[in-house]
């Protein structure tokens, strides 16, 4: 079942791949486009009967050249209007649906990492890694990394080391979508990193990809789907070139 936001993520991407289409249709001359295609089988015809070494052939293949110009700078009208709409789109949903905003009790990963030699404890266990709220760390041993739970929305990290105490408020974590907040005692960094965002389970699983889809690769496979289709039928129906 399809979540909320993978919804919304499904149908910003179907409105993008139509806006696309849509802006092809309209501001590029199809019949400078229709011609200069046109152009190009005839041109091509001729070709395949001129041999490669007659002066011939390079006047044909310039002129083929210079058609296949004329369909690309078409072609790239589109691009100069959609791309600023387009670029700002994908950065508002990226800073919306990578990550699941961190909430108490949900678990999350975590990074130890610096030169230190000393005991992490956090107060009234509010947060655990490991299933531990107090660890021993050897330098020799860092970085590493632990699986973490937030318990408590009110969370101190405290480090102890040679006789010092150094410690951080983690409370700024709650709601974070960010997909890394580091933290500072000493030497010590602690890094806290948000789970990205599962738009669509698949029932079969993509190579490269897997069955799970974040907001990214949905946009992106339903924005080419829309996209092509709406292409063929303008294609279909002679709409566009």
């Amino acid at each position: 079942m399809v979540s909320i936001d993978g919804l919304i993520v499904i149908l910003i991407a179907i409105g993008v791949g139509i806006s696309g289409q849509i802006a092809y249709l309209i501001i590029v001359d199809q019949e400078v486009v229709r011609a200069s295609k046109g152009k190009i089988k005839e041109l091509q015809k001729e070709l395949k009967l001129v041999k490669p070494g007659e002066p011939r052939f390079k006047e044909l293949y310039s002129q083929i050249m210079s058609e296949n110009g004329r369909v690309m700078k078409q072609s790239m009208k589109p691009t100069f209007v959609t791309f600023v709409p387009f670029i700002i789109v994908f950065l508002v949903m990226s800073s919306f649906f990578s990550y699941v905003p961190i909430a108490q009790g949900t678990s999350i990963q975590s990074i130890l990492s610096g030169p230190v030699n000393g005991t992490l404890s956090f107060t009234n266990n509010c947060l655990t890694l490991n299933d531990s709220s107090n660890l021993t760390l050897v330098s020799t041993n860092l970085p590493q990394d632990f699986p973490a739970v937030l318990h408590s929305s009110t969370c101190t990290a405290v480090l102890l080391q040679n006789g010092k105490t150094y410690n951080t408020s983690l409370s700024s974590i709650i709601g974070s979508t960010s997909e890394k907040t580091s933290y500072s005692l000493g030497n010590l960094s602690l890094t806290l990193e948000a789970n990205p965002l599962v738009i669509v389970t698949l029932p079969f699983s993509i190579p490269l990809i897997g069955n799970e889809l974040t907001w990214f690769w949905t946009y992106l496979i339903i924005t080419l789907i829309t996209s092509i289709t709406l292409n063929r039928i303008f294609i279909h129906y002679k709409l566009v070139a």
